[in-house]
């Protein structure tokens, strides 16, 4: 592979990453730039470039993820409305804004936070290397941001970083310590922290006029020379992405590498509820609850088993009196009054209590028809129900499309003159049968409408699972786990017809992969027909053509357990 194609596949890769954490499907990562609707959003942070000669994926990885902390957390508006007139005080301006987005991270994204924490180291020993700390402004700059950072994403400072910003501190402190305080205080209100970065700003300006230096704008011009700064802005807030005529996307034919949505006009999310009447939902409801009844489940034991999968070992309180343990000081004098009383110990009360969250994602492609799909019902309303028993978390959600062959979108696509490479063409369907915080017997009426397969059509798969995806994250259950149940393969006729062939399945394996590296959630396959190993690195089949037997019924087991057994792919 030549060198073009690594970069336009890393960038591709670096892409469905942003477009996953942030939510933001109108981001594409290009020429080591972020770009929105196509042009171009100014980032000014220094450590932000990746690093695409090299091809140093950790660093890609470090500068995408902190980029999307980005797009998650800052109101772009906002930001360019307070953005300082100098060149210097845009500079740092940027840089606290970025800190304050790095910090707002989830504690429990470690894989994403040692991301970011990579990348900046090795932007910092390169502004070293090239000896860019030596240089007063440089010196200054480097310790503003170690300062910062590690006030606010609470990391202890380096023994080395330390010594080397001793003297530079020492005279900055005092001059922006009140502001520092305001730092981390307000990070979590975007105006707030904005005041404090203005008057941290204009203190270094006027630290560096009292001072003498008069090179600040040509260290600033070498260090974009040397890469260890983001390219020169202009003072739009975007650069037009029509400036990049060699965009690597247009001039090599590879469209398809950026997944590309035409029309939204017409995409939907509803509800079980919202599906079909409730008289329907009630004749459906009786139909299923039937079903279950012949699977002779016994949903109590089920909870249990589940309790031990998801549940964590809590102290709820004391065994008092028994003969091993800790000493209960308040039994001594019975051991005094009686030498041969045993009882003076306390053990550990320990219950199983969870603090987990489960996400059924459905496909409701017109091929699960094919399938058994009442007995894929059957399935989720037990497991939902055992769950909801055993304290865990449930979420069950379906994806399918609003029309066949590409329903209202492909006529908004015909009507503009049939341009090429037009992206995904069908109207986006995505169904919440039951959220998270109704619990089964409310939900129990929605979640009916699963046996109904009058809305299975085709399906987006890599859309449904960043939707899915985005919702997961946004729980505050310490521990999130995802079943992604699916025939096999992304199918929507319109979008495979005017685009690659493999355009769909592309896209699904680029978001995989992007959730699989956040490590904030444990996704989880379950096959119904073909083999998941082109998408996901764990899976199961569970054949749905007859009765369900009782492996199928212990399958979140199966697949959530450690050390899965070897029918888990």
């Amino acid at each position: 592979m030549d060198e073009a194609a690594i970069n336009r596949l890393i960038e591709h890769h670096n892409t469905a990453a942003i477009r996953a954490l942030s939510g933001t499907y109108q981001a594409t990562y290009r020429r080591q730039g972020l770009f929105l609707d196509g042009k171009r959003m100014v980032v000014e942070s220094p450590y932000l470039l990746a690093d695409p000669v090299n091809h140093k994926l950790s660093r890609n990885r470090g500068v995408v993820d902190a980029l999307s902390m980005r797009l998650l957390h800052s109101d772009q508006a906002l930001h360019q409305s307070h953005k300082p007139d100098t060149l210097i005080g845009k500079l740092i301006f940027d840089i606290l804004e970025q800190l304050r987005c790095e910090s707002l991270a989830d504690s429990r994204m470690t894989g994403l936070i040692d991301n970011m924490n990579q990348a900046f180291s090795s932007w910092c020993l390169e502004f070293r290397a090239g000896g860019h700390a030596e240089t007063e402004f440089g010196l200054m700059l480097f310790t503003l941001i170690h300062i910062v950072r590690s006030r606010l994403l609470n990391i202890p400072p380096d023994p080395e970083i330390e010594g080397l910003i001793e003297s530079a501190r020492f005279e900055l402190v005092p001059h922006i310590g009140s502001d520092l305080a305001g730092l981390k205080q307000g990070n979590s209100d975007q105006l707030a922290y904005a005041k404090h970065a203005l008057s941290i700003a204009a203190s270094i300006l006027e630290i560096m006029k009292q001072s003498g230096m008069h090179s600040i704008e040509q260290e600033i011009s070498a260090l974009r020379e040397k890469s260890l700064l983001p390219p020169e802005t202009i003072d739009d807030e975007y650069l037009d992405e029509t400036d990049f005529a060699d965009s690597l996307y247009r001039d090599t034919g590879d469209q398809d590498l950026e997944y590309r949505i035409f029309c939204t006009e017409y995409d939907q999310t509803t509800t079980g509820e919202n599906l079909y009447r409730l008289g329907q939902r009630i004749k459906l409801r009786e139909q299923l609850d039937q079903l279950i009844a012949a699977q002779s489940v016994n949903i109590q034991r089920l909870a249990q088993r589940l309790k031990i999968v998801f549940g964590t070992p809590t102290r709820t309180g004391w065994n008092e009196g028994v003969e091993d343990g800790y000493i209960d000081g308040r039994r001594i004098s019975q051991l005094i009054a009686n030498p041969a009383y045993s009882r003076i110990f306390k053990q550990e009360k320990l219950t199983l209590q969870s603090d987990a969250m489960v996400v059924f994602l459905i496909d409701n492609s017109g091929s699960m028809r094919r399938q058994k799909y009442e007995a894929l019902a059957v399935l989720i309303d037990v497991l939902c129900r055992a769950l909801d028993i055993a304290g865990v978390k449930t979420e069950i959600l379906g994806f399918s499309t609003g029309g066949w062959a590409g329903g209202q979108s492909i006529k908004i696509w015909r009507n503009s003159g049939n341009p090429a490479n037009p992206g995904r063409l069908n109207d986006r369907l995505h169904i919440i049968y039951k959220d998270a915080d109704t619990d089964w017997k409310r939900a129990r009426l929605n979640m009916a409408s699963m046996l109904n397969p009058a809305h299975f059509r085709e399906g987006l798969d890599g859309e449904a699972l960043e939707w899915a995806f985005m919702r997961l994250i946004a729980r505050p259950e310490a521990r999130k786990c995802m079943v992604f149940i699916s025939d096999g393969a992304p199918m929507e006729t319109a979008t495979g017809n005017h685009n690659s062939p493999s355009y769909l399945d592309n896209h699904l394996r680029d978001v995989v992969n992007a959730i699989e590296r956040t490590g904030t959630v444990e996704l989880r396959g379950v096959a119904t027909a073909f083999s998941l190993d082109d998408y996901l690195s764990k899976w199961t089949p569970i054949d749905f053509s007859g009765t369900l037997d009782t492996r199928a019924f212990h399958v979140l087991e199966r697949i959530f357990e450690p050390g899965q057994p070897a029918d888990i792919h």
